[in-house]
C-alpha cells in the first residue's frame, strides 16, 4: 500500500475511528482515487488537508469505500434454502415454552435490503403453529449514510427486481416511482453504527449480547485480507449459539482456522452450521 493512502487511512482512523487499513489495497486505491477524481482533485497530500478541515469529507470517504450494492432477495436460492431447510432446524431447536425466539444478525446490511428481507421472510414462514414466535433482527453497517437510508425503506425498483410479485404487492406501497416498505416489517429491524473489524464488542451495540441463531455477511468479507478476514469470522463465531448458522457470499469461505468449528450446510451458497459440541 504506498504510502499517501496509508497516510489517508491513517487520518480517518484518527477522526472517526474507523479502520480501513487492512482492507484490499487495490479496493482502496481504487475508491480513494474515484473520490478524489470526483473532487477534480489528483493530489493526496491536497486532500489529506481536505480531510482535516472538512469535517463532513471523512462522511464521503467513508461513503465511497464502504459502498455495497444490494437488493432485496438478492441471490434468491439462499433465501429459499433458509425458509426450507434452515428456518425449519432452528423452529425444532427452540421449539420450547421461553425458547421462542430467534435473533438475527444482517452484518454489512447496506440500505436495509438484506435484513428487511429476512424480516419479510419470518413473517410469511412463521404462521400458525408457530405464531408466538418472536423474531428480533439486528442491521449493521459501517456507513451511516446508508443506514440512514435504511431507516427511510424507500427504495427503487431496481432494488426488488428479485422479488416475487406477491411480496411485492404485500409489504411494499408504491409512491410514485419509489416503493416504501411496510411499517409493521421495519419496525422488525434495528439498525446501528458497527465497525466489523473492531475488536472492542463481538456484537452489535443494540443487541446487547451476542447469541445469534442467524448471521447474514455477504458479500463483505471479500473486502478484508486474509489476517481480518479471520479476526471477523472468530467474533461471528463467538456471537453464534451452537447450532446457529453463517451464511457467506458465494466468493467467500471459511478461513480454514475457523472451519473445524462449522459444518457445511450447503457449499455452494455458504451456509455453515456452528457445531454444537464445540467451544469457540
Amino acid at each position: 500500500m504506498n504510502k499517501d493512502l496509508v497516510n489517508i487511512l491513517t487520518k480517518l482512523k484518527q477522526l472517526r475511528g474507523i479502520d480501513f487499513l487492512n482492507y484490499q489495497p487495490r479496493m482502496l486505491d481504487r475508491r480513494v482515487t474515484a473520490r478524489l477524481a470526483q473532487l477534480g482533485m489528483d493530489d493526496y497530500a491536497l486532500y489529506l488537508q481536505r480531510l482535516e478541515n472538512e469535517p463532513t469529507e471523512c462522511d464521503q470517504l467513508i461513503d465511497v469505500i464502504a459502498i455495497n450494492v444490494s437488493s432485496f432477495f438478492r441471490d434468491p436460492i439462499v433465501y429459499e434454502i433458509i425458509a426450507q431447510k434452515v428456518l425449519p432446524e432452528l423452529i425444532e431447536q427452540k421449539n420450547h415454552p421461553g425458547l421462542r425466539e430467534l435473533r438475527v444478525w444482517s452484518a454489512g446490511c447496506a440500505a436495509g435490503e438484506e435484513p428487511y428481507s429476512l424480516a419479510i421472510l419470518f413473517h410469511e414462514e412463521l404462521k400458525e403453529p408457530a405464531k408466538n414466535w418472536k423474531t428480533y433482527l439486528f442491521g449493521t453497517d459501517i456507513d451511516n449514510n446508508a443506514l440512514q437510508r435504511a431507516a427511510k425503506a424507500i427504495y427503487p425498483r431496481e432494488s426488488l427486481v428479485d422479488t416475487k410479485f406477491g411480496i411485492l404487492d404485500k409489504y411494499f406501497e408504491q409512491v410514485e416511482d419509489q416503493f416504501k416498505l411496510n411499517t409493521a416489517i421495519c419496525d422488525n429491524v434495528r439498525f446501528s453504527q458497527d465497525d466489523l473489524t473492531s475488536k472492542k464488542t463481538d456484537s452489535p451495540t443494540e443487541s446487547v449480547f451476542g447469541g445469534f441463531d442467524l448471521i447474514f455477511c455477504r458479500n463483505v468479507l471479500i473486502y478484508f485480507n486474509r489476517d481480518l478476514q479471520k479476526q471477523v469470522m472468530s467474533k461471528f463465531l463467538r456471537s453464534l449459539t451452537p447450532g446457529g448458522y453463517l451464511v457467506l457470499g458465494s466468493s467467500e469461505t471459511l478461513a480454514a482456522e475457523i472451519a473445524p468449528w462449522f459444518k457445511t450446510v450447503d457449499f455452494r451458497n455458504k451456509i455453515y452450521q456452528k457445531l454444537p459440541g464445540k467451544l469457540a
